[in-house]
């Protein structure tokens, strides 16, 4: 027997002698289905969205979200904290069942408030034995020297408690502190357990670090006011105050409790200090304050350092659209072949009585004219290129022109100018 071929006594379908034509009838026959390219884009788009739509089901399955807020540098020891909490949780549901001490604390932090320098003050922590073996308490180190911890018992049965008090010594700079002490134990889930103090010392004497003078005009007088308050005296006086500031004077008045100043300060007694001064040069101005203030009994004087700072306006301003304030007018190079002509108004800040004129201009080929318009202190000031003025540059850093003006009885106190850039040349045929 032969395996993939035929028997020998079966004659093949195909041989010579018996030749037939097999030919394969389908019972039906498939019909054809003509679709518009519209239809068949519709259909395209429907398959599409139903495949989209079954991998975002499995993907939507399979995403876990990151906790919010938290970075991913921080994400192990947030997850690390997470797994603490719940074994916590869980040990504390299931004491009775399990041969585990657990400490519990109601609370771990407490604010002292407000505290006299070199002050103490002392809180107790209550610890209590919430699981069913012995819990073995002991104290352990501490941020600073200024805190002690002191432990009722070192060892609680189970449903025993007791109490840790930690003790603050307060320094005498006026300042908010926070400072721990730790407590070790036998509980395998809170091995060390941080306990927190805080509070703020009560300051002798709070005084602003900087104060502002409003902006004045030359040879006027500007002032400025500002709280000072004592979280433990109940009175004190200003002794004296010196300032090297220009017709600088001060005087004191009281301060109500309730002024909005105060929120917050928990202050025992404030005055407020206001403070005159008179420039007599423009531009900006500072110093310090030195202040002297001795408590109501006498036994204590204090001094304390304000930095202040002020601006007086320049007595003449110049105003045009063509202007900067810092660059002065620049009037681009101009021909000589007609005359040019350039408008500003002028205006004296303070007073406006002065009497003011050009007093000095640069080059000399420019011709200007002040004239007094109808409000007191503001003038149109003029500027003229002649027709035929000979070819000048005035554009360069270190050459440029200038304009200045004021008044010709106090030039030195009383004047401001601003600078002109530009160039007048003459063009050949």
């Amino acid at each position: 027997m032969e395996f993939g071929g035929l028997p020998a006594n079966v004659e093949s379908p195909c041989s010579s002698n018996t030749a037939r034509a097999f030919h394969l009838q389908p019972t039906h026959r498939k019909k054809h289905i003509n679709m518009s390219p519209s239809t068949k884009r519709t259909l395209g788009i429907i398959g599409g969205l139903a495949v989209m739509i079954t991998v975002a089901s499995g993907v939507s399955l399979s995403v876990q979200y990151k906790p919010y807020g938290v970075p991913d540098v921080l994400r192990a020891e947030y997850e690390s904290k997470v797994a603490d909490i719940k074994e916590r949780e869980y040990l504390l549901e299931n004491a009775d069942k399990l041969d585990e001490a657990i400490a519990f604390l109601p609370t771990t932090t407490y604010d002292f408030g407000m505290i006299d320098p070199h002050g103490t003050a002392s809180h107790q922590f209550a610890i209590h034995n919430k699981g069913a073996a012995p819990l073995a308490l002991k104290m352990g180190t501490t941020t600073c020297k200024c805190t002690a911890g002191k432990l009722g018992s070192s060892l609680l049965q189970p449903g025993e408690q007791t109490t840790v008090e930690l003790t603050w010594n307060a320094g005498y700079k006026v300042d908010t502190y926070e400072q721990s002490a730790f407590l070790l134990t036998n509980d395998p889930t809170s091995p060390q357990i941080e306990l927190k103090v805080k509070g703020e010392i009560k300051g002798e004497l709070l005084t602003p670090e900087t104060i502002t003078f409003r902006q004045t005009d030359f040879a006027e007088t500007t002032r400025t006011r500002f709280v000072v308050c004592s979280q433990i005296w109940n009175k004190f006086e200003v002794e004296k105050i010196e300032c090297a500031a220009e017709g600088f004077t001060w005087y004191t008045e009281p301060v109500d409790p309730s002024d909005p100043r105060l929120a917050d300060k928990e202050s025992a007694f404030a005055i407020e200090i206001n403070v005159l001064t008179t420039p007599l040069k423009h531009g900006r101005f500072s110093g310090n304050l030195e202040i002297q203030i001795r408590s109501e009994d006498g036994t204590k004087t204090l001094e304390r350092t304000i930095a202040y700072a002020g601006k007086t306006r320049a007595p003449v301003s110049f105003y045009s659209r063509d202007i900067h304030f810092q660059e002065g007018l620049d009037i681009g190079t101009l021909t000589n072949k007609k005359s040019h002509h350039f408008n500003l108004v002028v205006r004296t800040n303070g007073d406006t009585s002065r009497q003011i004129e050009v007093l000095d201009i640069e080059p000399k080929t420019i011709k200007a004219t002040l004239t007094p318009l109808k409000t007191p202190g503001n003038y149109r000031l003029n500027l003229e290129i002649p027709k035929g003025s000979p070819t000048t540059i005035f554009n360069m850093p270190e050459k440029h022109g200038y304009v200045q003006v004021g008044d010709p009885a106090d030039k030195q106190h009383f004047s401001n100018w601003f600078p002109i850039h530009g160039a007048v040349v003459e063009l050949r045929k």
